[in-house]
């Protein structure tokens, strides 16, 4: 019963203590939810970018356009190809399928070369694709250099420079999501410093009395819970407000297959959960900073 009594009397001295600083609490919270904010922001961009790159690199392929091919040299050849370190396929689209297959794309337009079957201009093709992205141009250099391919697609121009900047923006989102945390730490740090310097008086006058340092923190530890909390559910509401007003636009007016973003479930529960968690021990940890020099732990 006194033990419940005790953490009873700590939580709302905690709690009074959150509501007695208004303007401090206010101005903290405030801050502490912008900045989630834009780290909920920063991370949900970072994940989509990341979504959206793997889509793009899973669609990155090498079309070889073949010179002449009877079905003892394709056995060979796509044997041959396949055999390359890096190569995870190997598809056969006979110039027939590819004429098809264009003029499908084309949709009524298409008839207009149905004159073509009788004497189709397309050559035979593969379509690689490779274990990793970043090994196109590897496996494209080495397929150039069989007798029977006449010519090597790839998106060369493309490719090199999607890898480059998509790396470039997960380093720079990174970067960014811990500058907003440190930011974040230093805000509340310095809120619930400014309220434990104004009772500095009545914490050493608790040390003199033989109050022990964990009797002392857990009020503070409390109050920079609380002031996490809130304004991780305030960061989170608006959150989940942004992006499912987001993901709605995107999937109503941009159509395009693989650019999509990913679902707000699980996403978004699972998310909010781990920023009220962050916000929780940012509080905690503003607290810790800000009582250490005055109880010179």
């Amino acid at each position: 019963m006194k033990r419940n009594t005790y953490w009873h009397r700590h939580v709302r001295e905690g709690i009074n203590n959150f509501k007695r600083n208004g303007s401090m609490t206010v101005a903290s919270v405030s801050s502490l939810a912008f900045m989630l904010f834009l780290i909920g922001l920063t991370v949900l961009l970072t994940l989509n970018l990341n979504h959206l790159t793997t889509k793009v690199e899973e669609n990155v392929e090498i079309n070889v356009y073949l010179k002449n091919s009877n079905s003892a040299d394709l056995k060979a050849l796509t044997d041959t190809i396949q055999s390359f370190e890096h190569v995870s396929s190997v598809e056969f689209i006979s110039k027939n399928e590819g004429l098809q297959s264009f003029m499908e794309s084309l949709g009524d337009e298409g008839a207009a070369f149905q004159t073509l079957k009788e004497d189709n201009p397309l050559n035979d093709l593969l379509v690689i694709k490779t274990k990793q992205p970043q090994d196109v141009t590897a496996v494209a250099k080495q397929v150039e250099k069989l007798d029977e391919v006449d010519k090597v697609v790839y998106a060369e121009s493309v490719v090199n420079p999607l890898f480059t900047s998509t790396k470039l923006a997960r380093i720079i989102g990174v970067i960014f999501i811990i500058c907003l945390t440190l930011i974040a730490v230093h805000l509340v740090t310095n809120t619930i410093k400014l309220t434990v310097l104004a009772r500095k008086e009545e914490i050493q006058l608790r040390k003199l009395i033989g109050a022990s340092n964990h009797f002392i923190r857990f009020p503070f530890y409390i109050e920079g819970s609380l002031i996490g909390l809130l304004g991780a559910s305030i960061a989170s509401l608006l959150v989940v407000i942004g992006y499912c007003f987001t993901y709605s636009y995107f999937n109503k007016y941009i159509d395009i297959a693989f650019l999509t973003l990913i679902s707000p479930l699980p996403l978004l529960p699972i998310f909010c959960l781990t920023l009220l968690i962050f916000g929780h021990l940012i509080g905690i940890w503003g607290a810790v900073s800000s009582l250490r020099r005055i109880l010179k732990i």
